[in-house]
């Protein structure tokens, strides 16, 4: 850990899907208890001891996806931080934000709810309340991001057909059924399976992208999945996609649930929000690029 309570660990903060947490905290010593308590729960944590501090640190640093602070400040109070935080950056990345006090009370509670915070916790905290509230700001900022990526790739799709002309916009598309698109997915498995034939495809390696095209086939077939074939088709070690599939249900793009046949196994399918985005990005190969 460094001066700022930073751990060396980016190079697979992606692979795990998972955000850095600050904590903001003027008492060092409680900040340095969470940020370790935090890291032995396996999460990437820094601190910062006032929120000026924070707000440089989160805006500098895009990674930063929540924030643990104290009410009871110098300078700008964990509420003000919490007003600022929604201020500046709810409309540029999902930021999630828990608070946790040693001064507990309703008018608190209440400020802080009202300011969208996602928990909130009384000191002394127990490392099992510490582990579930970070666990439940992690779903919904996954959850967060999966719902701007869906929005991103529609308006990217819209922006794209509008810069192409009448001829390209979603209106004027010719129709296309699932038998097609279920050929284009298909494709495009083969397109990806083939360049590992000409070059390392740890090169390229995509689970998150391979599971989705697994399962939006399945989809266009009618069909669910289980999860043991879901990884087998993502090309990655088991660990390592169940760890993706985890992010995509987090994510809200895929569903998870038991077999009501068998037990013993898991189904998953691509939600419907996440599949009318392939369809327009399917659509829009097949009419821009000819796949």
């Amino acid at each position: 850990m460094n001066a700022k309570g930073t751990t060396d660990r980016g190079a697979s903060e992606r692979d795990r899907a998972q955000c850095r947490i600050l904590v903001v905290d003027d008492d060092l010593a409680t900040a340095e208890e969470v940020v370790e308590a935090a890291h032995l729960l396996g999460y990437l944590c820094n601190y910062a001891l006032d929120a000026a501090t924070a707000l440089r640190m989160i805006a500098e640093d895009d990674t930063i996806g929540i924030v643990v602070t104290d009410v009871q400040m110098p300078g700008m109070t964990g509420l003000s931080l919490l007003d600022e935080l929604a201020s500046r950056f709810a409309s540029q990345r999902p930021l999630v934000t828990l608070v946790i006090t040693g001064f507990g009370s309703i008018d608190v509670a209440v400020a802080a709810m009202r300011n969208e915070a996602a928990d909130f916790l009384t000191k002394p905290v127990s490392r099992e309340d510490l582990a579930a509230a970070l666990r439940r700001a992690m779903r919904k900022w996954l959850r967060l991001c999966g719902e701007r990526s869906i929005a991103a790739l529609s308006a990217s799709l819209q922006g794209t057909m509008s810069e192409a002309g009448p001829l390209a916009s979603a209106a004027s598309l010719p129709p296309i059924d699932d038998a097609e698109l279920l050929k284009i997915t298909r494709k495009l498995v083969r397109m990806r399976e083939q360049r590992g034939q000409f070059l390392d495809a740890a090169l390229f390696s995509d689970p998150m992208w391979d599971i989705l095209l697994d399962l939006t086939s399945a989809r266009l077939e009618q069909k669910t999945v289980p999860v043991s074939s879901v990884c087998q088709a993502a090309g990655v070690p088991m660990s390592t996609a169940l760890r993706q599939i985890r992010s995509l249900v987090d994510m809200g793009l895929i569903r998870r649930w038991p077999d009501p046949l068998d037990r013993r196994r898991d189904l998953l399918a691509i939600n419907d929000e996440a599949m009318d985005a392939m369809r327009q990005y399917l659509t829009y190969l097949r009419d821009r690029i000819g796949v």
